[in-house]
């Protein structure tokens, strides 16, 4: 009995003494354990810009732009600050530093790499990041295309090249200027047209009819939506609004989400 307890224990050291030789190998091949992976890390890999647009009238049909853009700061760090920490931001920018913090100019999807030099290895890791955007614009007056002073209200919705999905309003409010929508007789009321357009190059390539009709409320608001369009460099996409009725005062604005573009393959 004696015997076969030593023989038992001999195999059992023997497995373990094989194990250990095997994982030892396999640690000195690379694969060990995550805590000794070079690791590129993020606070929030999802982030939002907000862009405000506001038109100041200055009386001279050549309204002064205001625009306000808050970009969302992401913190990236490492896990390892052994080495020379130095960032590639995939949008033309760097940083160095263990712990570094960085905003995008354009919503998008970047490709963030760290890389770690030291005098003995140079490592690197990847992160991906989404930069999304929420968007405000509030524009001048509408005036009549058949006045004197007639102008075409615009609205850029800020397309990128790449696939992106775009949702929001525009909404267009008496403004006291004139009689109340609501108290205006039926051969009176009040007019808009929407269209959306596309755009190549600043010029308009196409257009769809969202809305065109008359109403008798002070606020009139126009919901789209807008899935998975294509843009290639130097196309974009825009809300024109336009009244065919005299009397009309109106001060539009609108709201939009868009989704990062996605390159297209």
């Amino acid at each position: 009995m004696r015997t076969m307890i030593g023989i038992t224990i001999g195999v059992l050291l023997l497995t373990m003494i094989s194990f250990s030789a095997v994982f030892g190998s396999l640690e000195i091949l690379g694969f060990s354990d995550d805590k000794n992976t070079f690791t590129a890390n993020v606070d929030f890999a999802e982030g939002v810009n907000y862009y405000t647009l506001v038109e100041v009238d200055e009386g001279d049909n050549n309204e002064e732009k205001v625009v306000t853009v808050i970009s969302h700061e992401f913190v990236f760090s490492v896990n390892d600050e052994n080495g020379a920490i130095t960032w590639d931001y995939g949008d033309g920018t760097t940083g160095t530093g263990a712990i570094t913090s960085h905003k995008f100019e354009n919503p998008g999807i970047y490709t963030v790499t760290a890389t770690s030099i030291s005098a003995d290895d140079v490592k690197t890791s990847q992160i991906e990041v989404t930069v999304d955007l929420e968007a405000v614009a509030e524009v001048d007056n509408m005036e009549c295309v058949c006045a004197p002073t007639a102008k075409d209200t615009i609205i850029e919705l800020l397309a990128q090249e790449g696939q992106m999905s775009m949702e929001g309003y525009v909404k267009v409010e008496h403004d006291g200027s004139s009689e109340s929508c609501t108290l205006r007789n039926p051969l009176q009321e009040c007019h808009v047209r929407v269209i959306l357009e596309r755009t190549e190059s600043g010029s308009v390539v196409g257009q769809e009819v969202l809305f065109d009709d008359t109403f008798r409320s002070n606020e009139l608001v126009v919901d789209f939506s807008l899935m998975d369009l294509e843009f290639e460099d130097g196309e974009g996409i825009q809300l024109r609004l336009e009244t065919d009725q005299v009397r009309d005062w109106h001060k539009p604005s609108a709201e939009w989400s868009a989704t990062a573009p996605i390159a297209l393959s």
